[in-house]
Parts: C-alpha cells; structure tokens; sequence
C-alpha cells in the first residue's frame, strides 16, 4: 500500500485509503491486519490508525476475532445473498430520482467510465476501480445521502468478490452491454427501464459470485 500524505494524517483519510485496499484486492478477504506493519507502510501514527480500524469494523469490512486479532472480513455465501438483497432493496427504487437529477455532463462523465471499462478489457483490478466509480456517481444523482452511505458501504463489502470473479473475464460482455444500458436509459430519461436494467445487473452480479463462492 501506498502511504498517506503527511497532510491527511487523518482517521477518516487512512479508513479511505483501507476501504480502497479492500475494495482493490490489496487486501484480501481473511488478511491478518498487524497494526504496526500497517502504521509503517502507510507512514503514520497509530491513534489516528486505530480509530481508522474501528470505524471499518463498524462497516463490517474488518472483523475482529478472538485470539486471532484484526482480520478483513470474510463473507460466508449466506452473507453474499443478503447482502444483495439489501442492493435489491436500496438501488432499483432510486431509478426516478437519479433520472431527475441527472444531468448531460453526468451523462457525459457515465458513458466515459463505461467506455474506459470496456477498452480494459479483462483487467480485473482496472476494471473494479472504474465500477466502484461509475455505479457511485448514478448513485450520487438521486441525492439520497444516507442510501448512497448505505449502498457505498455495500460496494465495499462485495468489490473483492466481484473483483475476483465477476471482472475476471467470465461476465464482461453482460457486464459492459448493462453499464451501456443504464447510461441509455438516462439519456432517455426512462426511470422505468433504468430501474429493470439495475435489477438485473445486481441479479446477474449476485448469482455468478454464488456461482463461485465456495460452499
């Protein structure tokens, strides 16, 4: 990892920068987290670290285990399916708002993320950083703060998954035709569509995680 800026020596920056190791796989699911080895690769002190850590086990994305200290945690495939169940509640019903407030630059900024994921071809770890980014900016369009929190936290928990299975080269062309229809469907203005498209997008993400999440 990377360190952090001396400048944003922060609780809430050095989180940031674990959420991202997390969700770019360079930190894998079931990971030892040794806070000492990490207050050295990140250059920094160890209160604002620790709060850090707290603060991602409260989102689930760390777990702590007795006798066995800090770990990235691990989804059970029971954990998998709720967790997509929560998606299926929370993004498909925000298809009226994001459509209402979305904008052509918004419409620009989508179809470019969607663009440059689809000349990544298989580069899973390319291709999960421009997901996170393209389904959190349609997100951010409905002005919903704590869904987007809740939704952002769920991005979180499955990108290592996705990561490791869904942007691997199996599901690309499922993948890349729904980002092209959900831009589409914004450039309508068919919430309606919108809202099919995103269901069946989380549905098909859900059902190949499963497909190779071992039992």
């Amino acid at each position: 990892m990377n360190p952090v800026a001396r400048t944003n020596n922060s609780a809430n920056v050095i989180a940031e920068r674990l959420r991202a190791s997390i969700r770019h796989g360079e930190l894998l699911p079931g990971t030892r987290l040794v806070q000492e080895k990490l207050a050295a690769e990140l250059d920094v002190s160890r209160i604002p670290l620790r709060e850090a850590l707290h603060t991602l086990a409260a989102e689930g994305l760390i777990e702590v285990l007795p006798q066995r200290g800090m770990h990235v945690a691990e989804l059970s495939r029971a954990d998998i399916v709720d967790l997509f169940e929560l998606r299926l509640q929370l993004e498909p019903p925000l298809a009226d708002e994001i459509v209402r407030g979305c904008r052509d630059r918004d419409l620009d900024e989508l179809q470019a993320l969607a663009d440059e994921m689809r000349a990544l071809g298989a580069d899973a770890a390319g291709r999960a950083v421009l997901n996170y980014r393209f389904h959190r900016r349609i997100y951010e369009l409905a002005e919903r703060k704590l869904s987007l929190r809740f939704i952002d936290q769920l991005l979180h928990l499955v990108e290592p998954y996705s990561r490791r299975w869904v942007h691997s080269g199996h599901e690309l062309d499922r993948i890349d035709a729904e980002h092209t229809a959900m831009v589409e469907a914004l450039r309508t203005r068919d919430a309606s569509l919108l809202r099919r498209v995103v269901t069946a997008h989380v549905e098909g993400a859900r059902d190949h995680v499963l497909a190779h999440h071992p039992a």
